[in-house]
């Protein structure tokens, strides 16, 4: 393959998991906006509000290390293909469940649909680019998540208030249909995995990647990380009208604002982790989620809509500088061969998150009196776990397939 379609085959490959990540991000943060009016109608409370939620999670959870590891047996066309019609049905289906237990049901399912996607996406980077170009190929996809939310809630948020939540997730069922014909068409990883001639192209087992340290550390940070990107994701719409007294359209608006800023934040990230920061990405994990402590406090105590944007923006870059490096980093010192099982294991730490923090959260919004700020000093809470962790981690050097239990060197 010569250079020039190489490059065209890697765009092509990079901008079809960014339209699937795009699509992904819709279909997953439409129920935090719905359950306002789904709340209304079925007459919900906050628990049972964070139950529904935590359902998506609880599976998507469980299917994380799976679906990584079924990538790196079969591919990660297979994997993707499955994922996407999968969730996508089942997206369809959420639009007409007509009670809070049928609510969970679809929920639970589309979480078992759509858990598969993030580690095989991981995947197809390693199958299509060099290591040395991953860091800004993971921003890039982790940018277009935030693209879908920047863009999802405020389109989400129009679409239920002109039609209605059920019409809204049928719109969002189809249009995953529609992205999966055109997989099914163009999606082609290249599939020559880099391998060195000091490795081997064994495949680990999940056993064998629990016994390797960096992995579990990584584990723990993006659990932190998500319980405040989770937790956040689930209660700030219904903060936001509320507690702060705006209306869907504005409240949609205005979250715009601080995922745009955290967007710029994941770019720049790729970008000075592939450049500057090889061997020492845990200091931007560390600085990351600094960022993210002081602004959640100021956050708590804002007077204003002004300032609720603006340190909601900070807690956005923090926290978006602090994920781009901890899911960038399995990507360059695990073997390629074996990335989807090593992520599907970071990415199970991030959606244990998931079934933990809106549950949680609600329940202390409840216990409370329908304040939130417990919720938030919980979030604050969970950074300080990633900090701390972060400041443990040693600077690495790549982990070989035989090297399961150690890291091989250090850079310092």
């Amino acid at each position: 393959m010569d250079v020039a379609t190489n490059r065209k085959q890697k765009t092509l490959i990079m901008v079809l998991l960014c339209l699937g990540w795009i699509v992904n991000t819709f279909d997953r943060i439409a129920i935090n906006i719905a359950v306002i009016p789904i709340s209304k109608e079925f007459g919900l409370t906050e628990t049972q509000v964070g139950l529904v939620i935590s359902s998506f999670f609880l599976s998507y959870a469980i299917m994380q290390p799976i679906g990584g590891s079924l990538a790196d047996r079969f591919g990660s066309r297979r994997v993707i293909m499955f994922s996407l019609v999968a969730w996508s049905l089942l997206t369809i289906l959420t639009g007409v469940a007509w009670s809070f237990l049928s609510l969970i049901a679809f929920r639970f399912l589309f979480g078992i649909g759509e858990g598969s996607y993030p580690s095989a996406s991981q995947v197809s980077l390693a199958e299509t680019f060099p290591k040395q170009e991953r860091a800004r190929a993971k921003s890039l996809l982790l940018a277009s998540t935030k693209i879908g939310g920047v863009i999802g809630t405020f389109v989400i948020a129009s679409m239920i208030s002109f039609s209605g939540w059920k019409f809204m997730f049928v719109i969002l069922g189809f249009l995953g249909l529609i992205l999966a014909v055109i997989y099914w068409k163009y999606f082609n990883p290249t599939g020559k995995l880099d391998v060195t001639k000091k490795t081997t192209n064994k495949k680990i087992s999940l056993k064998e990647a629990i016994k390797i340290p960096l992995l579990w550390q990584l584990t723990v940070i993006y659990f932190g990380i998500s319980i405040v990107s989770w937790g956040a994701a689930a209660w700030m719409p219904s903060y936001m009208v509320k507690v702060r007294n705006l209306d869907m359209i504005s409240m949609g608006a205005l979250s715009s604002i601080p995922s745009i800023l955290g967007l710029i934040s994941m770019l720049f990230s790729g970008w000075i982790l592939d450049k500057y920061m090889v061997g020492r990405e845990k200091y931007l994990i560390v600085f990351g989620s600094l960022i993210g402590i002081i602004s959640m406090y100021f956050f708590i105590h804002a007077p204003s809509i002004a300032f609720v944007v603006i340190y909601g923006s900070f807690i956005n870059m923090g926290v978006a500088l602090a994920l781009t490096t901890t899911l960038t980093m399995p990507l360059k010192y695990i073997h390629s061969s074996s990335i989807g099982t090593a992520t599907g294991m970071v990415y199970l730490g991030g959606q244990l998150a998931g079934v933990i923090a809106p549950t949680l959260m609600g329940f202390m919004i409840q216990k409370f009196n329908g304040s939130y700020d417990a919720g938030f000093w919980f979030l604050i809470g969970a950074l300080v776990v990633s900090f701390l962790v972060g400041m443990t981690v040693k600077n690495q050097t790549i982990i070989s397939n035989e090297q399961t239990a150690e890291v091989s060197t250090n850079v310092e």
